[in-house]
């Protein structure tokens, strides 16, 4: 069965690749619903009712063009939460953005983001709400998955300008590599083991043809960041993601091939790196990845918090200012 992903690449001419996509997607919708006719108040009590039976019995509710499972409890700071199969969508009456969606794996593996939005869209549309400016990108996790019987790396084969890095074993054997926090994560691990122990996400196995010796590279990329690289609506994310993967796989972190050179980024790429690597450069290039991604995380984050302070400052003067007017 094939993936309409956007960036599927199933039974390319790449080795061993599997499949390459979006995996997690989570937008910010800034909405006007006080003009709807929107009964928050039934919500309200819904919800109450669902919490006061313990969760026990969601409560199954029809809204506009969807049908959502209500949660007895929101998620701060949205008072609401609803799921259904393909997507979580968070509600608040009195602030903006008002509505926060993650679209889940499955939908967007088998129906495709593209069309993902779309039903959004037309949900939004149903429920006579008002867009008052185009949905950010929140995050959004890139993943590529590839056929690999023998895998012999150690974490000191990766190359990374990550400050924080991590390495999960089971039985002695590996499973998960980490690189990053916060803006950029790079995790490259076992997705079989993780389908068996956590997610249970088994239709992957059709979407591979197979069910064993599957490893991914996930890049795990939020605001700041995909702002950096000029992404902040889906359409951004659809012209401009080859950039920013391009600049994640070879300035952030690679894997490498061991040698006896003392200076490991001189090290050739990895197989799976390399392959990796040409995968992503068939997609659409913009050149419009900014140089910040040259910088090591510490760089980053140095850069982000003179930032702020640099806002606070000019907001106490005006504060200052009016004061002593």
């Amino acid at each position: 069965m094939a993936s309409p992903n956007i960036f599927t690449a199933r039974g390319s001419n790449l080795p061993e690749s599997l499949l390459s996509g979006i995996d997690s997607l989570y937008v910010r919708y800034y909405l006007e619903t006080a003009t709807s006719g929107f009964d928050w108040d039934e919500l309200a009590y819904l919800k109450a009712k669902t919490a006061a039976d313990h969760g026990e019995d969601f409560a199954k509710i029809k809204l506009g063009s969807e049908t959502f499972a209500l949660m007895p409890r929101g998620q701060f700071p949205y008072t609401y939460v609803l799921r259904n199969r393909h997507f979580e969508v968070r509600l608040a009456e009195r602030m903006q953005p008002c509505c926060y969606v993650q679209f889940f794996s499955e939908g967007l593996w088998i129906g495709g983001p593209s069309s993902l939005m779309d039903r959004m869209d037309a949900w939004i549309v149903s429920m006579k709400f008002r867009p008052t400016r185009r949905p950010e990108i929140s995050r959004v996790d890139f993943a590529f998955d590839f056929h690999l019987p023998e895998i012999n790396i150690t974490a000191d084969h990766f190359v990374s300008r990550a400050t924080k890095d991590g390495c999960w074993r089971e039985h002695g054997v590996v499973q998960s590599f980490l690189f990053g926090r916060g803006e950029v994560v790079v995790r490259v691990y076992d997705k079989v083991a993780e389908i068996e122990q956590q997610s249970g996400k088994s239709w992957f196995f059709d979407l591979w043809g197979r069910d064993k010796d599957v490893w991914r590279v996930e890049f795990q990329v939020r605001s700041e960041r995909l702002r950096d690289g000029g992404i902040r609506t889906f359409d951004d994310l659809v012209a401009l993601s080859g950039d920013l993967l391009r600049e994640l796989a070879t300035n952030h972190t690679t894997l490498r091939r061991p040698t006896k050179d003392r200076n490991r980024s001189r090290w050739p790429l990895h197989p799976l790196w390399a392959v990796l690597v040409e995968h992503i450069n068939v997609l659409p290039q913009a050149g419009l990845v900014r140089d910040l991604g040259k910088q090591t995380e510490y760089e980053y984050q140095a850069h982000k918090v003179t930032q702020s302070i640099y806002g606070m400052l000019k907001r106490l003067a005006v504060l200052t200012y009016f004061k002593t007017d």
